[in-house]
């Protein structure tokens, strides 16, 4: 085999060959974005001694199975972007491989670092809790930023917000403007989406991933299309280390078709016995079937990259408006732009579907509800983030007596909750909100559907460290005109 697609296929050996030599260019100003070319200031006797001092894990241990599963996770997502990206003929590059690939690797290091505090976390989080949340409670910092950090401590590719000087004096390294932003709105999403799919076929986040799957590829049905790609990505990777989560996580699913019952259960009969076969074959030793053993009392803490002072929400002093760590522009730019695409949809279901997507992994709102007005009242008939909270979940609000959801119900209305305002707006609102709400400052807005008011959104950032700002509730405001011109659209 090529050595060149060994080491390609090896993303811990990558990631130390290109910092080793990110660091012999780093008087150039120079980023090392392609294995051959850091190979070849490398020299093979350099790569032969840096490969023999590479440490091994032991193929029994929690580090071993729960790196493989991340690192697979990030061989998933790129084989995911490379056939995206061809579908939309998009041009794909080694580059681009590797800025997918090191996406989530503050994953990989916490791995390595805590093996048991985040075997722990993904046991929470097959029953419900949010890794996300859990990883920021225990390294201090959004998962991103611990992402970003390690990328340049060991100087891997990453996308840059704006190219270099010396990119755009080489037109061959440039990345168009609209590329770029086809990375920044895939790359999360086909990280989210492998890890969601080894995480359960069938949950409610997934289904939400496959609804905004099929705006952004313009697709009527991704469900089916993902095992193609899953087949694809299995077989992408001839290493057996390197193929084992891709593979296994095809083995894990589920007969999938929307065809006739000729074709019902998706897969052939000989795809169905290689999965066995495979699912036999790279079957690892360590499998979860009760929860993870405790820590010691007193782990050692994740070692973290010198953090950087942000600037507070809306901190206007520099005249640039700032946003929480959790907002993600580029994202959120894509599918407002999808919503003003009167061609995307299909059913107003879709184009919720998506909102409430985009509300999370764009706006950083973690609680949503959307509420019908029905019977003197609004009730909640959808929600987001909310299984825990059933007040939330459940939530009803009378409109009789309540000033505020008069207006609300009369016309588009929208409302920022925060503490400086919440004592005159419990006049105004009915008590079931506030005591849904947890003293958690939050965002009402309605929308009208021809000339009615027939639906209403809360949304929250509960959990967040970065409170809500100006910025947000602008953000928040924004979004929902251009997700409530979609839904009229489509109703014309």
């Amino acid at each position: 085999m090529d050595w060149i697609k060994v080491v390609s296929e090896d993303p811990l050996l990558a990631m130390l060959i290109f910092r080793y030599a990110n660091r012999m260019m780093s008087n150039r100003q120079v980023l090392v974005r392609t294995l051959e070319h850091a190979v070849a200031l490398i020299g093979s006797q350099r790569l032969i001694k840096l490969t023999e001092s590479i440490p091994r894990l032991d193929p029994g241990s929690t580090a071993f199975s729960g790196l493989q599963s991340t690192v697979g996770d990030s061989l998933v997502a790129a084989s995911l972007m490379r056939q995206w990206f061809e579908m939309r003929q998009i041009p794909w590059t080694e580059a681009d491989y590797w800025m997918t690939l090191f996406y989530d690797v503050g994953l990989w290091a916490l791995w390595l670092l805590e093996p048991q505090m985040m075997d722990g976390f993904e046991f929470r989080a097959e029953r419900g809790e949010n890794r996300n949340k859990l990883i920021e409670g225990m390294i201090g910092m959004s998962v991103r930023d611990w992402n970003d950090e390690l990328c340049r401590h060991f100087q891997l590719p990453a996308i840059p917000e704006t190219n270099t000087n010396e990119e755009n004096e080489h037109i061959e390294n440039r990345i168009q403007p609209h590329k770029l932003s086809a990375l920044k709105f895939f790359l999360p999403f086909s990280h989210e989406l492998a890890y969601q799919v080894r995480q359960n076929w069938e949950s409610e986040q997934l289904d939400t991933l496959f609804r905004t799957g099929e705006i952004a590829l313009g697709l009527t049905e991704f469900r089916p299309m993902l095992k193609t790609w899953i087949t694809s990505a299995a077989r992408d990777y001839q290493l057996p280390q390197a193929a084992t989560a891709a593979r296994r996580l095809l083995a894990h699913q589920p007969p999938v078709s929307t065809q006739g019952a000729a074709q019902r259960e998706g897969f052939s009969e000989a795809d169905r016995a290689w999965a066995e076969e495979i699912s036999q074959t790279y079957a690892t030793p360590h499998t979860r079937k009760e929860a993870p053993e405790k820590p010691s009392p007193q782990p050692v803490a994740a070692k973290q990259p010198a953090k950087h002072t942000r600037p507070e929400a809306d901190n206007k002093a520099s005249g640039e408006t700032t946003y929480r760590h959790s907002v993600n522009l580029n994202s959120l730019r894509e599918v407002r732009r999808q919503f003003r695409n009167q061609k995307t949809w299909h059913s107003p279901v879709e184009i919720q579907e998506s909102a409430l997507f985009c509300l999370q992994q764009s706006l950083g709102l973690h609680r949503i509800v959307v509420m019908e007005q029905t019977k003197g009242q609004w009730q909640a008939f959808d929600h987001e983030g909310c299984d825990h909270y059933l007040l939330l979940k459940h939530l009803k609000l009378p409109i009789t007596g309540s000033s505020a959801l008069q207006e609300f119900s009369r016309r588009v209305t929208a409302a920022w909750l925060r503490k400086d305002n919440r004592a005159k707006a419990r006049k105004q609102l009915p008590d079931a909100l506030f005591k849904a709400a947890d003293d958690q400052d939050f965002f009402l807005r309605s929308f009208t559907i021809g000339r009615e008011v027939t639906m209403m959104i809360y949304a929250d950032a509960k959990g967040d460290p970065e409170p809500l700002g100006e910025s947000d509730y602008r953000l928040f405001r924004e979004f929902c005109a251009d997700w409530n011109t979609a839904l009229n659209r489509i109703r014309q």
